[in-house]
């Protein structure tokens, strides 16, 4: 089979195995007005009726139709999602440098308190407990009080944790205050991504998941760099001082910038679904491939009927902290709500190729000091600066992928008669190769005596590969699970912290017996055993979204009491 068959046969969508039971599946959506049939550009007549974006997206149908509704959050101006958005990616960034940021300094403080560098990466690690435990607990408090007060409280809850830390005389309290950060850190490691799929179209999601990434990675690998020059010129005392000063920022601009994003589209959704079904004769056969999104809450494209509104609340209203309950289902069925998405090969994927993979880079930070000490004699503050390779990685990997995901999952739609597969972003996620080249060129290149700008290179390349390969992967997720990609993120993160913070206990141990080469091999085949999943998820993911969609009693908790009127205050 030639390469240009095998090009073919994924690009044009044949790869993708197609549903044996429903036509409509839930995912796929007209997201062109133009398509590309033996190689000319055509308009596709059923996309006439429905919204369409601006400017230069002026072809790209709005997935999902927003509403007529003020209120809505799609219908946000663009500052407004803007600022809401990148005020998120500000405390995300504060977020992913309190976890790592200590790792340079290991060994300084294993001498100060007389203890082994796994006792204090342990210690200093109970924030990953504390952050895999809340993490069930946020998406929980999400659903039904909605997402600002969660938010609210998260920055709040870093920013005393961080002085309580400061403050502390022994290792118990550090490790329960470490507990506590974590408690913080939990809502802006998954509930970012459903505040995503809340304000932002199918087309805008993928740049701004990259960006979400980036500003995580820019925190565990700036935050390091930062705290090296403060543990060795200062105290290890006054990082967490100085990082109170953004967290406190981060309180205020939280407060003022990030309204309420959660919106209940059930009378909305109700009307859609009878005007698709009055309208189910007049759409195109499947032959042509103008699948729709039957699951409105996410992707229908259907013309929505007039509706009468509220006018737009005023900006004081939105400032409110208690905006009452958006759920009728109760506390306890909300929280075992994840669970039955173990099933759900897409939880298992998500685990492998985002959370695994970020616990394969996290262990780089934890270990670092050791590394670094044992390969190059390195003092804290040089251990800190091979971070720089890690902001050079991410950089890099948000101006490619940032624009390209987004372009790239149009341009593929148009080539498969305007519809999106979800299955498509899984493309991006062959980037978890450079992770493997990185792990693998890094463990050879320690038997060559390899300077050390040859493992910063290799840190990099490993950054690139999280930043772009992950920001696919939570893209893929919304796009497949919609407002329930949150349990399904927070399922994945929780086993994610648990796993790394078993990681800490014997970490830099197993990199002292078993050696820097040994230990680099073994997180590069790791990295590649998870990348292998990518081929079964894009082939049967399809067919999986359906079996998902055909199931609800399998797999949402609480669905019928959903059914009814939710918004309380």
């Amino acid at each position: 089979m030639s390469l240009g068959v095998v090009v073919y046969f994924f690009v044009m969508g044949l790869g993708i195995l197609e549903d044996k039971y429903l036509r409509d599946v839930p995912g796929t959506a007209l997201l062109s007005d133009l398509g590309i049939v033996r190689g000319h550009q055509v308009a596709i007549d059923g996309a006439r009726t429905l919204k369409h974006g601006t400017g230069k997206d002026s072809h790209v149908i709005l997935v999902p139709q927003p509403s007529d509704d003020p209120k809505d959050p799609l219908n946000w101006p663009r500052w407004k999602k803007e600022a809401c958005f990148w005020t998120l990616a500000f405390a995300a960034s504060l977020d992913g440098a309190l976890s790592p940021m200590v790792g340079p300094g290991y060994v300084l403080l294993s001498d100060q308190f007389g203890v082994s560098v796994d006792d204090v990466a342990s210690s200093f690690g109970a924030i990953l407990l504390g952050l895999a435990c809340f993490m069930l607990f946020q998406n929980t408090l999400a659903v039904k009080f909605g997402h600002r007060i969660v938010y609210l409280g998260s920055v709040t809850l870093m920013f005393i944790s961080c002085i309580w830390c400061a403050a502390s005389p022994t290792m118990a309290s550090i490790r329960a205050s470490r507990v506590f950060q974590g408690f913080g850190m939990s809502a802006l490691q998954s509930l970012v991504a459903s505040t995503i799929e809340q304000i932002y179209f199918v087309h805008e999601r993928g740049s701004r998941s990259v960006i979400w990434s980036f500003s995580i990675m820019a925190g565990i690998t700036l935050g390091p760099l930062l705290y090296s020059y403060v543990i060795q010129n200062l105290s290890w005392q006054m990082g967490f001082w100085f990082v109170t000063i953004p967290l406190g920022l981060s309180v205020l601009s939280v407060f003022f910038l990030v309204p309420e994003t959660t919106y209940d589209r059930g009378n909305v959704n109700e009307s859609k679904d009878l005007k698709a079904r009055s309208s189910a004769d007049e759409r195109p056969s499947p032959t042509e491939k103008q699948s729709v999104d039957k699951n409105t809450s996410d992707s229908d494209i259907d013309a929505q009927p007039a509706m009468r509104f509220t006018d737009r609340p005023s900006y004081i209203t939105q400032l409110k902290i208690w905006n009452g309950t958006y759920s009728n289902v109760s506390v306890f069925k909300i929280f075992i709500r994840p669970f039955p998405f173990l099933l759900s090969p897409v939880t298992w994927f998500i685990f492998l190729v985002h959370g695994m993979q970020t616990v394969w880079l996290s262990l780089m930070p934890i270990c670092s000091s050791t590394i670094f000490t044992v390969e190059y004699n390195f003092t804290a503050s040089q251990i800190g600066l091979t971070n720089l390779g890690g902001i050079v990685g991410i950089i890099i990997a948000m101006c490619v992928s940032g624009p390209l995901t987004d372009w790239g999952t149009v341009w593929l739609a148009k080539r498969n008669k305007g519809v999106y597969e979800p299955e498509f972003r899984i493309f991006f996620i062959s980037t978890m190769l450079f992770g493997v080249f990185g792990y693998a060129g890094w463990a050879v290149g320690t038997t060559h005596n390899m300077p050390w700008i040859g493992a910063v290179a290799c840190i990099m390349i490993a950054n690139f590969s999280m930043v772009v390969s992950g920001a696919a992967a939570v893209t893929y997720l919304l796009d497949t699970h919609g407002a329930d990609a949150l349990h399904v993120l927070a399922l994945s993160n929780f086993s994610k912290n648990i796993v790394l913070y078993s990681f800490t206990f014997f970490a830099n141990g197993m990199v002292l017996h078993r050696g820097v080469k040994v230990s680099l091999l073994i997180l590069a085949s790791c990295q590649a055993f998870c990348w292998l999943a990518s081929f079964p998820m894009y082939i049967y993911g399809k067919r999986i979204r359906s079996f998902i969609f055909r199931h609800p009693s399998i797999f949402i908790v609480g669905a019928d009491d959903e059914s009814r009127p939710s918004r309380t205050v």
